[in-house]
């Protein structure tokens, strides 16, 4: 553990020391006040100018020193490398994380080690591998690579080890937050969606003929599932054993009332049968393989549901000016897709490769350039 010092400045010359603030064992930081001293006429009150526990010995009271005189010692405190899932976890769990040796690189501590630390009950019905079988590749935190574990294709939409409660199902805090412990990231582009608006306007009529409504979440809808075949990843789930690639595609459509529609094999279905499928609500969501839901404000970025991978959000469009070149600006509609997905399924490439595709499908100009932002 390095030792720092802490001394009487150069620009005091000669001072007494008249009374320590502080004894050994005690914890500063550079502000905190530690010693009165006497130079020339006026008193002075010295800070640690140092973070760490104090240590002995300390010059005595009454003792005549000069400038640079070492007045006490300072052990910085322990550099603690540690995950940002493992702070979050011990944080929602009341760990202490200065009590815990890490077991990954380096010492650094990880979820393994929070969690040993308060016994594996810490999760319901699951039990947690000693911290020493934990390795670099098997951290929920490390770098997502899509061969970590073997692509099983299935034709059943539930994973063998899916988590069985319903997504809008109440649950405890700790529940709350441990359902959110996957690392996620987010792609988002901003779109013009004027060509999304006329054609909704279209064939209004016709929907309307059929008792539906044309909206941009059923035409999103439509064409993400005619794409989900090109960019399987977006309908795998990660377990414990593989990555499982669905090829049914059960989409969980957020409507703007607050509800959830289950759309069971949305790729086989037109736009029609797709707004149709919208005017059944269904909030039991446990077969769904993705999410596609819609917000007020860009930020509003929906994260996939338990036992997914990806969910699709589109913004509600504001009147923008778009620059069409060097010369021509107009007023646009502008309104921002966002893809939040499971990074140890999919990287911003493939997000963005699937969010350029869905932009062609649907004839949308993008005016903006993608981003990459943590999520959870």
């Amino acid at each position: 553990m390095p030792t720092q010092t802490i001394v009487l400045p150069l620009a005091f010359g000669a001072a007494r020391v008249l009374e320590w603030l502080v004894a050994a064992g005690d914890t500063v930081t550079p502000a905190t006040p530690v010693v009165r001293i006497l130079a020339g006429d006026a008193e002075w009150v010295l800070p640690a100018q140092c973070e760490g526990v104090v240590t002995g010995p300390l010059v005595e009271i009454g003792a005549q020193v000069v400038a640079g005189t070492i007045l006490a010692y300072c052990n910085a405190p322990r550099r603690m490398r540690m995950t940002p899932l493992a702070r979050r976890l011990a944080t929602a769990l009341g760990v202490d994380l200065t009590t815990l040796t890490g077991s990954g690189p380096g010492g650094r501590i990880g979820r393994a080690d929070v969690l040993a630390a308060v016994g594996s009950d810490a999760i319901p019905g699951r039990s947690q591998p000693a911290p020493e079988a934990i390795t670099e590749s098997a951290l929920i935190e490390a770098t997502p690579i899509h061969s970590a574990a073997p692509v099983l294709p299935s034709e059943n939409p539930i994973a063998s080890d899916r988590d069985s409660t319903p997504a809008v199902a109440t649950a405890s805090r700790l529940q709350l937050f441990l359902t959110d412990l996957i690392p996620l990231a987010s792609a988002t582009i901003a779109i013009d969606v004027q060509p999304l608006l006329r054609h909704r306007a279209a064939q209004a009529a016709e929907f309307a003929a059929r008792g539906l409504e044309s909206t941009p979440l059923s035409a999103l809808i439509a064409a993400a599932a005619a794409l989900f075949p090109r960019h399987p990843l977006l309908n795998a789930t990660w377990t414990d054993s593989a990555l499982v690639v669905r090829h049914r595609y059960h989409v969980a459509a957020g409507l703007p009332d607050g509800r959830w529609a289950l759309i069971p094999d949305a790729g086989d279905l037109t736009e029609r049968g797709v707004a149709r499928a919208l005017t059944r609500a269904d909030a039991d969501l446990r077969l769904a393989t993705c999410a596609i839901t819609t917000a007020n404000d860009w930020w509003q970025i929906a994260p996939p549901l338990p036992g997914t991978a990806a969910a699709l959000t589109l913004s509600a469009a504001h009147p923008q000016p778009i620059a069409r070149d060097e010369t021509t600006i107009v007023v646009g509609a502008v309104a921002h897709l966002s893809l939040c997905y499971d990074a140890r399924v999919l990287d911003h490439l493939a997000a963005m490769a699937f969010l350029n595709d869905l932009c062609r499908r649907l004839g949308l100009a993008m005016p903006g350039s993608g981003v990459l932002s943590g999520c959870h």
